[in-house]
């Protein structure tokens, strides 16, 4: 049943349940959500499935209505991929100047169930606690006009956080000791983003894919493809000595396969017999995001801002800068990487933080105009032993990049000539006739005039190498963390900062709660 405007107007999240997928009853709730002026500003649709959706069948089925097709083909782009499990669909009404009304955040999210109930008994649960109606903002949220909150740290982590709940009508003040917007590791000139893979379909592995489909959709809608990233898919080896040497699961080579090679399947020749291809593997230029992300009217950036204490006060989060309140606000996240550990410790009953990580990574890079003209270079950006990406537009011309290296023991970005060794050697073991063409360049290193150049940030991370979100344990009410993404913010930042955001307001998670359960920043607690 479609609701009447009437049903949803005055809420500003709503919920619709299908328990089992009915794509032109989907697609007629969406038309009229859309031609409401009165529209909630996040629309939730939650089904179920036994099947993947098939993209020829939702546009023959919506043929005959001109007004339902241009939405079956929006749907249709999106059904890829869609193996077992929960996958989060995001649809934006389209606008050419954003931000010019109060609907411009707009979003349909369908959280689609695929699988048999019995293979998947949670599926249940989703639809049981997500039934059709308002969304069930927890207790302790603060009342709309009181909705603020302060983010410290402006990288992927913090600008993805800020971004999610902006669209959600937060205001957002963003605190940075950087003179600019991702100032800190995600500077990073360019990297890959690629889903992880594993024998057994790990908690990571669909961790991975769920975060790489909510990048590409920012990606598309924020970003210029070409400039700021690109769709080229990534090639991936399974190199000798890595820990990770797995391939995929078995069911993506039998029951499964036709869906799972949309995410991940043996690289063709003349690839190495070691080699996989994930074909919607992209680079990117991450600062270009988050100052995209960033760039919301509900977000006030602050740089020069370095937070060196939090306290709470009767009703807010106060930022100190010494005796100076930065900011204050009835929630604060940390999103400072590195420093978020000592912040922590000031704001918690006993002082306690979670051990986390400083690791140090630095690229190498130079010109494409200094290779000889014969130097071999991979088709697509490669990785597996740390990356390899050329052909990337610089202030100073096109450009490539290797690298990064993992360091344990330097906790600042300096550049050493070291990792630029390293960086060469693991170029040797991933693609060796190109590492033998950037030999020369490499030799320059530590010369007058080097013709290889360097970048370094400091990532962080904690022992089981997976993301901290949700609320600081030991610490009082509103007090959250988004960090700890170590080499996984690419894949992961965005994701994690949706997942808070959908927690904050009682909306359907993007993953499988048990999914969510390894992220959740209370799971080290007995540790504290």
């Amino acid at each position: 049943m479609t609701p009447s405007a009437q049903t949803w107007t005055g809420f500003s999240s709503w919920r619709h349940t299908q328990a089992s997928f009915d794509e032109l009853a989907f697609l007629r709730l969406w038309h009229t959500w859309a031609a409401d002026a009165h529209r909630p500003t996040h629309l939730h649709v939650v089904a179920q499935t036994e099947q993947p959706l098939q993209a020829d069948t939702l546009l023959k089925a919506a043929a005959s209505d001109p007004k339902l097709l241009p939405l079956a083909q929006q749907l249709a782009e999106q059904c890829w991929g869609l193996l077992p499990g929960i996958h989060r669909l995001r649809f934006a009404l389209k606008s050419d100047k954003p931000y010019e009304s109060a609907n411009d955040d707009a979003r349909l999210m369908l959280t689609l169930c695929v699988g048999k109930h019995e293979d998947w008994p949670e599926f249940v649960d989703v639809l049981c606690a997500h039934t059709t109606g308002p969304c069930a903002t927890p207790i302790d949220v603060p009342a709309l006009n009181a909705r603020t909150v302060t983010i410290i740290g402006a990288g992927i982590a913090g600008a993805s956080t800020a971004r999610a709940l902006a669209e959600r009508g937060w205001q957002v003040t963003v605190l940075d000791a950087g003179t600019t917007p991702a100032a800190g590791a995600s500077g990073l000139p360019v990297g890959v983003v690629a889903p992880h893979t594993s024998h057994d379909d790990s908690g990571v592995s669909r961790l991975s894919r769920a975060g790489l489909r909510l990048m590409e959709q920012t990606m598309q809608a924020l970003l210029t493809e070409g400039v700021d990233w690109g769709r080229t898919g990534v090639r991936e080896r399974r190199l000798p000595g890595k820990t990770r040497r797995g391939g995929v699961p078995l069911s993506w080579l039998n029951e499964h396969a036709h869906t799972a090679n949309n995410w991940t399947h043996k690289a063709p020749a003349p690839a190495p017999d070691d080699a996989f291809w994930h074909p919607r593997g992209a680079w990117l230029k991450p600062a270009q995001l988050v100052r995209a992300l960033l760039n919301h009217p509900n977000i006030r950036w602050q740089g020069h801002a370095k937070v060196d204490a939090l306290q709470r006060t009767e009703t807010q989060w106060q930022a100190l800068q010494g005796n100076t309140v930065l900011a204050q606000s009835s929630r604060l996240v940390l999103a400072a990487g590195p420093g978020s550990a000592a912040l922590i410790a000031t704001a918690t009953d006993n002082g306690s933080a979670p051990r986390i990580n400083p690791l140090r990574g630095q690229i190498s890079w130079g010109l494409m105009a200094d290779l000889p003209a014969d130097a071999h270079m991979p088709a697509t950006p490669v990785n597996g032993n740390g990356s390899f990406v050329h052909n990337i537009t610089t202030p100073d011309g096109p450009a490539w990049f290797a690298g990064a290296t993992y360091d344990r023991i330097h906790g600042d970005a300096r550049l050493l000539d070291s990792d630029h060794t390293e960086n060469l050697e693991r170029l040797h073991a991933l693609e060796p006739q190109t590492a033998a063409a950037l030999a020369p360049l490499f030799a320059t290193v530590g010369t007058d005039a080097p013709r290889v150049h360097g970048w370094a940030g400091v990532r962080c991370g904690v022992h089981d190498r997976l993301p901290m979100t949700g609320r600081v344990p030991n610490a009082p009410e509103g007090l959250y963390m988004n960090t700890a993404m170590g080499s996984r913010g690419l894949t992961l930042g965005l994701l994690c900062g949706e997942l808070l955001a959908a927690q904050w307001h009682g909306e359907p998670l993007p993953v499988e709660e048990r999914l969510a359960q390894f992220l959740n920043a209370t799971r080290f607690r007995s540790n504290a």
